[in-house]
Parts: structure tokens; C-alpha cells; sequence
């Protein structure tokens, strides 16, 4: 459980499906990043509050998927 909060230390030998998830992983962090940053917007607006907490659940459930697919795929 401690490598899914916090990673251990890469490795040079993950293969491709390593790759994979590095990729799925980094992928899924710049678009959490971007729907906390829209659900901020439109927070700070006030005029979207319920689309608000549903882009930051979004945010949330993504970052933690990204991450166990790095956790599966490239065993990080």
C-alpha cells in the first residue's frame, strides 16, 4: 500500500507495458490537473458550483486510476 501513496524509485528495465502506464499515468495527471484548475474557475465564478464539485470528483478519481495504472502496469 505505502507504493501506491507514494512511489517507489523508477526503474530502466519496465518494458513496454511500463511504458504504457508511465505514459497512462502522466497522461491522467495533466488532465486531472486541468479539470481542478476548471473546477476552480468556475468555483472562484460561483455560477457552477455542482458542475465545480463534479470536475474535482473527476480530478480526484483520475489521479488516483493514473496511478494504479502505473502501479500495475509498470510495477512503480
Amino acid at each position: 500500500m505505502p507504493n501506491f501513496i507514494w512511489p517507489s524509485l523508477r526503474r530502466r528495465d519496465v518494458g513496454p507495458a511500463g511504458a504504457l502506464g508511465r505514459v497512462i499515468h502522466w497522461l491522467g495527471v495533466i488532465v486531472a490537473g486541468l479539470c481542478a484548475m476548471l473546477a476552480l474557475e468556475f468555483a472562484v465564478e460561483g455560477w457552477a458550483t455542482r458542475l465545480s464539485r463534479d470536475l474535482l470528483l473527476t480530478a480526484i478519481v483520475l489521479a488516483v486510476v493514473a496511478r494504479a495504472a502505473r502501479y500495475v502496469l509498470a510495477r512503480e
